[in-house]
């Protein structure tokens, strides 16, 4: 319920770019929501630190400090060990890579944090809200921005029923609206704007 609040409340402009779990190493980044979360941030400066180094133990003191207290909430130790159990069981030719070189050792451990962070969105772990990982774009700013002062402003009216419904049949409305003004008839503006109206019968 904590995730559908903060999408509920994000503007157009409240998100982000972050480094993507699966492909972290490469630099392949998802796009975010960052208001409300510190994750896209937090994830951006682990990538810049694996980057720059070659293992934990070479890291500055305020590396560490940042990774350990403020996004791992653990010792490396403890969260390397954590991995290397996940990793012995779903990949062990990168568990025995990431043995024999500390770079990949801290690569998978921060490649953990991050699918973690969707996990803890998914499950509303409001202890950890600043870390959740939202996958958003602006499309759900500007769906905030038109059903404002609606009764979709709601969140338990956003059901998949109610939402479709009216995007749908108000697409209809403004593709006909503009197929007649591009034969010459004249259209009124206010039939490119349909706000969205309560559909009965549709969840």
């Amino acid at each position: 319920m904590h995730g559908r609040t903060m999408l509920a409340a994000a503007g157009i402009a409240d998100v982000a770019m972050a480094p993507a779990a699966d492909m972290f190493e490469r630099g392949v980044e998802v796009q975010v929501l960052k208001r409300g979360t510190l994750f896209a941030p937090r994830a951006r400066r682990l990538y810049d630190i694996w980057r720059r180094n070659t293992s934990f133990d070479a890291l500055s003191g305020e590396d560490r400090d940042f990774i350990e207290r403020q996004v791992l909430r653990e010792p490396f130790a403890a969260a390397w060990a954590a991995t290397r159990q996940y990793l012995g069981t779903t990949n062990p030719a990168l568990c025995a890579r990431a043995d024999r070189d500390p770079r990949q050792q801290m690569a998978s451990v921060f490649r953990r944090h991050l699918f973690l962070s969707s996990d803890w969105a998914r499950r509303g772990e409001s202890e950890r809200k600043a870390d959740f990982q939202i996958w958003c774009g602006p499309a759900m700013g500007a769906f905030n921005a038109w059903v404002a002062g609606t009764y979709l402003e709601a969140l338990e009216a956003r059901t998949v029923g109610q939402i479709g419904h009216n995007i749908m049949t108000g697409a209809a409305q403004i593709t006909r609206a503009q197929q007649l003004r591009t034969f010459g008839v004249p259209v009124a503006a206010h039939h490119f704007n349909r706000p969205p109206r309560p559909v009965i019968g549709v969840d």
